[in-house]
């Protein structure tokens, strides 16, 4: 009967450490854009209404700090074991979280308040980037990841004045960096090429030849029009020769000048 009863008490603390646990898993940003994943960085949904229905937390929304926790291989194992103890947000320096067997193959990092995650629809892309640091090397940084690894991940909410975890989500589903490939791996031989490629390429060579011939032709048709005379343009006729004369009869005869007494 004492195993039984101990089995019991496991079993109901266990539940109890975990009334606080959100049923949400941190997923892959669904917005479309490039470097969602990388060999060593990758873009998460942002925590938006994760942790609006926690009842009875010491902290405000706030004032209540949301953190990511990364995890790779044994490092979810470490860290639930190590989640009640003080000081649990220091333990983890990212320079030294992913050195070797010995390091605890996961790292925290702060992402803000958790008023700033609210569910209200706002304009841009939201997500957070795992990775955006490069290769920093203080405590709680956002740090690169290794290179192709298998990552976990999962929000939690902190009490920043007595520095405990009051929540968390569930772990996300293991997601794997991209492997970048050798250059000696890309066989760049022609005699391997597709046929399909082949004749693009010829295709296009000929467009070419034949866009630059009709350059060639255009530009020597505008030389020679710039070469040749202008034709003369006849000048406009004599004003002279266009106007009749016309005298008036009566200024012109004597007897109008006969006529005229002085």
């Amino acid at each position: 009967m004492a195993p039984v009863a101990i089995a019991v008490v496991l079993v109901c603390v266990w539940l109890g450490a975990n009334t606080t646990e959100v049923p949400v898993t941190p997923e892959i940003s669904s917005t479309v854009a490039l470097g969602i994943l990388t060999s060593r960085t990758m873009m998460l949904r942002q925590p938006q209404c994760y942790f609006d229905e926690v009842e009875g937390l010491p902290c405000s929304s706030h004032q209540c700090e949301i953190w990511l926790v990364v995890a790779r291989g044994n490092g979810v194992q470490r860290f639930e074991g190590q989640k009640t103890s003080s000081g649990i947000l220091s333990a983890s320096p990212y320079p030294d979280a992913f050195l070797d067997g010995t390091s605890p193959n996961f790292f925290i990092t702060r992402l803000g308040v958790q008023s700033s995650f609210l569910c209200a629809e706002l304009p841009g892309i939201r997500y957070f980037r795992v990775g955006s640091e490069g290769r920093c090397d203080t405590t709680n940084c956002n740090g690169v990841l290794p290179t192709g690894a298998t990552i976990r991940v999962k929000y939690i909410l902190v009490d920043p004045a007595n520095k405990t975890i009051e929540s968390g989500t569930r772990w996300s589903q293991p997601i794997t960096l991209l492997t970048p490939r050798a250059s000696s791996s890309i066989d760049d031989s022609t005699l391997r090429r597709s046929g399909a490629m082949v004749v693009i390429t010829v295709i296009l060579s000929c467009s070419l030849a034949v866009l630059t011939l009709l350059l060639v032709v255009t530009l020597l048709q505008g030389g020679f029009g710039l070469t040749q005379e202008p034709p003369e343009i006849p000048e406009p006729p004599s004003l002279s020769h266009g106007i009749r004369r016309y005298n008036t009869h009566n200024l012109n005869s004597s007897e109008y000048y006969s006529n005229i007494q002085i």
